[in-house]
This record gives structure tokens, C-alpha cells and sequence, in this order.
């Protein structure tokens, strides 16, 4: 029954680094403004079709109608372009709404469900498949040991994933504008008294957030499909993650999502997909009876 076991953990892993990359862009945007973000799928979404779009000739827009890039190309153009449309989420819309809670939630919902109509009308609501990782450059499978068949793009998702984490690391403790996301995340008023401009440490959040959404809406894409609803399920599980992991938390969220990844795989595989989600919850309403502010979560201050 378990023979299986090495290749189900190496799985595991490789898919929680990717459900660890789109959590923190979800918990960081609530950390810093309190604003429960639903357009963060969305944006996962918009990654995988920008990608689609530059990368192959079959979405019938205009301008890009005979555009096919190379993926290490398309790749990098499509996280700056998702990171762009996040920015202007914010500068355009919610900053001016972000001061009225229920205002704000419906707002990113009107903008996800107006993109998904958006991605229906110029892509159809077919389903779409790319390769990312060129077979020239690396076989599509890859193994060691016990372990087989583990999907290439996996791997290159796993440790992009994890340079992206890493980047994002030292950006919030080495720099002054990362130290001044932590410091607004913290406490907004002191991070006011000691001069931050809270709309640009904002603004910058939500720019940095939209890249790592890019980053795993591209990966997403490449290891299943892209579909217009192809948010719904990954938007569920970021928030899953951040409230077990504790809103605001960048490490909460990665030891969380190893959790998720690590419980899911591990269903799915031995009792069945239907399991899988339900068991999320089952741990999320566990953590939640015994640590309301979930494994890292703290007080936050107005």
C-alpha cells in the first residue's frame, strides 16, 4: 500500500513550496491594509493566461494574435505584467474603498469575477495547456532512487518557489522599504509616527504580492491547466493556510502550507481526492479551537 510513499512525500513537498508562494501574497496584503484580497486568485489566473497568451498562438487577442515567445521570456513577462495589474488593483480602486471593510471584499470580488469574464470572452471557457519547461532543456519527468515520475515543471516550480520566498526574505529584513512593510503590518500607527507613508508601503505590498501570484499562476497553469475558474480552489486554500498559519504571518503560512500540502497529498493519494478538502478544514477548525489566532498569529493593532 505504501510503496509508493517516497514519490507521494517528494510530491508533497514540491507542491506546498507552491501553495507557501501564493498564501503570502495573501496574508502580506492583509497584514499591511487588513483587506481580505478575493482578486488574489484572480491574479493567479491572469499569470497562467498572460503566460498563455506570449508564450503560444492560441488566444485570439489583438496585437498578440501571432506572438509566441520563448517560455524563459514569456515566463518573466508574465509575473511583471500580473505584479503591474496588482499594483493598479490597488492605486485605482482599493485605496480609495479600503477604509470600508465589506466595500473593499465586494470590490475584489466584482474585479475577479470581471476578470474571469474577461479571460471567458477573448479565451473561451475551454480548458488550456502549456508546456513550460522546453523539452529541449530538460526531460518532462524526473527520478531518483524509489522515486519516480515526478513532473519536471514540479521540481522548477519547487525551487523557484523557494528563491522567490527567499528574495521576498531578505527584502523585508535587509531593506528599508521590506522594513517598512514589516513595520505597517506590525502597528500601523507606529509605523505612521516614525514617518512610513502607509499608501506607498501598501501600494508596494500589493505590487509584491502580484508577483508572487504571477510566479504560481504560471506554475498552476503548467503542472494542470488553465481554466477560467482555475482561481476558485487555489484562493480557498491561501485563505485555509493564512488563518492556520496566522493572518499577517510569512512564516506562518509556509509551515501551514507544508501542513495543507503534506495532508493532501497524502489523502488524496491513500483515501481518495473527495477527501481531500474536507480534512482542510477538518485542521483548520482543530488549529482554530486551539489557537484562535492561528500557529503564529498575533494581535493586530489599528
Amino acid at each position: 500500500m505504501f510503496s509508493g510513499l517516497p514519490t507521494v512525500l517528494v510530491n508533497a513537498a514540491l507542491i506546498s513550496a507552491l501553495y507557501a508562494l501564493i498564501a503570502i501574497g495573501f496574508t502580506m496584503i492583509f497584514g499591511v491594509g487588513g483587506v481580505l484580497n478575493l482578486a488574489h486568485g484572480a491574479l493567479l489566473m491572469a499569470g497562467a493566461y498572460a503566460y498563455l497568451l506570449l508564450a503560444r498562438d492560441t488566444i485570439s487577442v489583438p496585437v498578440f494574435e501571432s506572438m509566441t515567445l520563448h517560455p524563459l521570456i514569456a515566463f518573466p513577462i508574465a509575473v511583471v505584467t500580473v505584479a503591474v495589474l496588482s499594483y493598479l488593483l490597488y492605486v485605482v480602486i482599493v485605496q480609495f474603498v479600503e477604509d470600508n471593510p465589506i466595500v473593499t471584499f465586494l470590490a475584489t470580488i466584482v474585479v475577479a469575477l470581471a476578470a474571469t469574464e474577461v479571460v471567458i470572452h477573448y479565451a473561451g471557457a475551454s480548458t488550456h495547456t502549456y508546456t513550460l519547461i522546453p523539452s529541449d532543456l530538460l526531460p518532462s519527468t524526473v527520478g531518483f532512487g524509489p522515486v519516480d515520475g515526478i513532473l519536471t515543471v514540479d521540481v522548477v516550480g519547487f525551487v523557484v518557489s523557494w528563491v522567490a520566498i527567499g528574495l521576498l526574505w531578505l527584502y523585508v529584513t535587509k531593506t528599508d522599504s521590506g522594513r517598512a512593510i514589516r513595520a505597517t503590518s506590525m502597528t500601523e500607527r507606529g509605523a505612521r509616527l516614525t514617518g512610513v507613508n502607509v499608501h506607498a508601503v501598501r501600494a508596494r505590498t500589493w505590487l509584491v504580492a502580484g508577483a508572487l501570484a504571477g510566479i504560481g499562476g504560471v506554475f498552476l497553469g503548467a503542472s494542470a491547466s488553465a481554466t477560467p475558474g482555475m482561481w476558485l480552489q487555489p484562493l480557498s486554500l491561501a485563505f485555509i493556510i493564512v488563518v492556520i498559519g496566522g493572518i499577517g504571518s510569512i512564516k506562518g503560512s509556509i509551515v501551514a502550507a507544508y501542513l495543507i500540502g503534506f495532508l493532501q497529498t497524502g489523502v488524496g493519494e491513500y483515501l481518495g481526492q473527495n477527501f481531500r478538502g474536507i480534512l482542510s478544514l477538518v485542521l483548520l477548525i482543530a488549529v482554530l479551537f486551539m489557537l484562535p489566532q492561528g500557529l503564529f498569529g498575533r494581535e493586530f493593532h489599528e
